[in-house]
């Protein structure tokens, strides 16, 4: 027996288990959401708020543990098994981390149960989608993540799903209203928010499916060790790399449109500044597809363009409230 197995699960391999420092993908589109609903339709309700949070980060978390725990089950390379892995890394009790799994479905499920009671049921079908991807993602005899639709259903699910839903919860009625009247169902949609909620959410969409063929680029030679047959299986490295440039640069143009279109003021077109760093960011990843040194690339042009959307959005606020 290692000596790791002896010490017993302490936080900070619970925290990397779980991989904390990898939920800005979830924490940023939740905060923008948020930000996007108070600063265009001036709604905000600070309890359905922090159930949301709770729900959030607590299935993020979830899902992560899928993905490693099954990741470890069915390693066919013995060496990223036992040194790449974190429960092998760390001699991990398989059935302790699989408990870690279900209590952190079991909390997300409940606090979700309790939103949906708060705002609307038609956050239960919304919210159910959005676990089943999360879950199947990882899980199961294909997961989502060892199929060439990985990037698709992460930068969907979670740039635009918690963008979305994050919105919602402030006020359900106002987006999304369902009447019963006998045996007739009706259900109206403000379609023209929906659509500007699509529109704000699809830099954060780009940029989290970059994260994810980032990974898969940086994977492809293990992953194919280990029969998982991603994108970038499928359309090489090449087109991998020229879909990660686009993908990394409609951003851009998007904060572009939003400064000169009014969803965002005039002046945050100073916001545009970041391509500096971006670009420098893009042409390191570009050179070299290294998990250890430059996979990280990815991770920093997301925060970056989502922090300055944050900033922005709460300058805004800040001056709209002034009037």
């Amino acid at each position: 027996m290692s000596t790791n197995s002896k010490k017993g699960l302490t936080l900070p391999v619970f925290l990397e288990f779980v991989e904390l420092k990898t939920k800005v993908a979830s924490v940023f589109p939740m905060t923008i959401g948020i930000l996007w609903a108070f600063y265009r339709y001036q709604t905000f309700n600070w309890l359905n708020t922090l159930l949301f949070v709770l729900a959030v980060l607590s299935f993020d978390m979830c899902t992560t543990a899928i993905n490693n725990s099954m990741d470890f089950h069915k390693a066919k390379d013995e060496v990223y098994r036992q040194e790449s892995n974190v429960i092998g890394r760390f001699a991990l009790d398989f059935k302790q981390m699989i408990g870690i799994v279900l209590g952190l479905l079991v909390f997300s499920s409940l606090v979700s149960l309790i939103l949906v009671w708060q705002t609307s049921w038609l956050l239960l079908p919304m919210g159910a989608l959005c676990f089943l991807i999360g879950i199947f993602y990882t899980f199961g005899p294909i997961p989502l993540s060892r199929m060439p639709l990985g990037e698709v259903f992460s930068g969907v699910t979670m740039g635009l799903g918690i963008f979305f839903l994050a919105v919602f919860i402030q006020a359900p009625d106002s987006l999304l209203l369902a009447r019963l009247d006998g045996q007739w169902l009706s259900l109206q949609v403000d379609w023209i928010k929906v659509l500007e909620i699509l529109f704000m959410s699809l830099p954060l969409v780009t940029l989290i499916a970059n994260i994810m063929l980032a990974n898969n680029t940086c994977d492809l030679e293990e992953d194919i060790r280990n029969h998982r047959y991603t994108l970038v299986y499928y359309i090489g490295k090449k087109h991998a790399l020229q879909l990660y440039f686009t993908l990394a640069s409609l951003p851009w143009l998007l904060w572009l449109i939003y400064c000169l279109t009014g969803f965002l003021p005039i002046w945050a077109l100073l916001g545009l500044l970041g391509i500096i760093s971006a670009y420098k960011s893009l042409k390191r990843f570009l050179k070299k597809q290294v998990k250890g040194e430059t996979f990280i690339e990815a991770v920093k042009s997301f925060v970056l363009f989502a922090a300055i959307y944050v900033l922005f959005l709460v300058v805004a606020i800040i001056f709209w409230s002034w009037k």
